[in-house]
């Protein structure tokens, strides 16, 4: 996929996730299902390529399956800020862009930065973007965050960044 398709494809999936927000829906093929059957009265309707709603399927599943152990990183990322007062389409940018830099291999971690970063100037607030990649960009220098980081058994509902102290609490 060259750039621009995704850049579509990420595009949907925000909207794809912030539909999820509002009305979960039993499946990923229900939530596309139910998203363009909702889309169909839109004058400004875009065109996706199968390969865009592919990927973005693809980027949804990742988030909404890793979503409660990216939520306890980005928790930890917030200073003196509850997770819970972030506007929603703030976390699911976030959401999205973690998860793209840790459980999509052929992305660079970087790129999934930018295009967060990017994305959340057309969908949200004029400071998102600097808020977004103040989050994304300490995730990103936190030497002890991998995509194991995700997976790990959490030890007293916190996620373990670092496997020595992971062996010592266990």
């Amino acid at each position: 996929m060259n750039k621009k398709e995704k850049r579509a494809a990420r595009c949907l999936s925000v909207q794809l996730l912030y539909s999820f927000e509002l009305i979960p829906a039993s499946s990923i093929n229900k939530l596309v299902e139910n998203f363009f059957k909702n889309k169909d009265n839109d004058l400004d309707e875009i065109i996706y390529k199968k390969k865009e709603i592919d990927y973005a399927k693809k980027l949804v599943k990742q988030t909404l399956n890793n979503s409660e152990s990216i939520d306890k990183v980005i928790k930890q990322k917030l200073s003196n800020w509850d997770i819970s007062r972030l506007a929603i389409i703030d976390k699911i940018i976030l959401r999205m862009s973690i998860s793209e830099m840790f459980f999509i291999d052929d992305v660079p971690k970087k790129v999934s930065m930018a295009e967060g970063i990017e994305i959340s100037k057309e969908f949200s607030t004029k400071d998102s973007s600097s808020f977004i990649n103040g989050i994304l960009d300490a995730i990103y220098n936190s030497e002890n965050i991998t995509a194991d980081s995700f997976k790990n058994p959490n030890i007293k509902g916190k996620v373990v960044f670092n496997k020595a102290l992971a062996k010592n609490n266990s």
